[in-house]
Formats: C-alpha cells, structure tokens, sequence
C-alpha cells in the first residue's frame, strides 16, 4: 500500500476532532475553529498532493466543512437564534407590587433576627460611635517617655 502524504492525514484527523467537536454547545467553539483550520490544511495538502494523498485531502476537506458547519448551526442553536418567541418563558418577570410583596414578607420575616443583632452590636462595650469589628480608625500609638 502506497503511503499517503503527511499533510493530508494531519488535515483528514484535525478533520475528525473538529467531527467529534461539533455536536455539544461546549466544545462547538474549538470544532469551529479546528473545522476551519483543518479546512485550509485539505486544501493545501490537496494541491501539494497527488493521487491517494488528493483523495484523502479531499476527503478531509468535505469532512472540516462540514464540521464547521455544523458546529456554527450548533452555537446558533444554543445561542436560541432560531428560536421563536412563542410559548411560556422559563423565567416569568414579576410585576412592581408582586415585587414589592415579596420584599415586604422578607424584611417582616427577618425583622426580629436584625433587632436581635442590634441589640447584641450596642452591648459590646467600646467608645461611643466606634464599631467594635474593627471597621473604624485604628488606635493612636501611645507616647513614648
């Protein structure tokens, strides 16, 4: 069996990556870039090549294109371009007073748990309008004799 050029197999697996690639909206990007380089390696290692090393050049051009085509339908696809607008939204936006009643319930649910720990922040001893969790200036250095 005669063998086949170098460049032509390199072109025909990057082909194959860019193939197995295509299908998941992840790795869509890398087959779309591995698809598109390995299209312009067929294509030169089918004009440097002659015979068997043409045919596989060849081969691995059809495959790359349609690799990434493929993955471009994919992260359009994902990308929801040809998705239309009809049907119930996954998220539905809530109006300005369900918004407001929700707040509401929140900060009455947590009321008590907030006094609570106002109470327990004024307790600790300390100077007056400073914070005891060390949010305020440090203290001066005291003088030396």
């Amino acid at each position: 069996m005669p063998e086949v050029g170098r460049p032509a197999k390199v072109a025909f697996l990057l082909a194959l990556a860019a193939a197995f690639s295509a299908w998941n909206p992840v790795a869509a990007p890398f087959g779309l870039a591995v698809g598109i380089a390995a299209g312009v390696l067929s294509a030169r290692a089918a004009r440097a090549s002659e015979g068997r090393g043409r045919r596989v050049a060849a081969v691995a051009l059809v495959v790359s294109g349609l690799a990434a085509v493929g993955s471009a339908v994919v992260l359009l696809l994902a990308a929801g371009v040809w998705r239309g607008g009809e049907g119930t939204p996954l998220v539905s936006p809530r109006s300005p007073a369900e918004a407001r009643e929700i707040l509401d319930r929140s900060e009455a649910e947590t009321r008590e748990a907030r006094e609570r720990a106002r109470r327990e922040l004024e307790e600790i001893p300390g100077k007056e309008g400073e914070r005891s969790s060390g949010a305020g200036p440090a203290p001066a250095a005291p003088e030396r004799p």
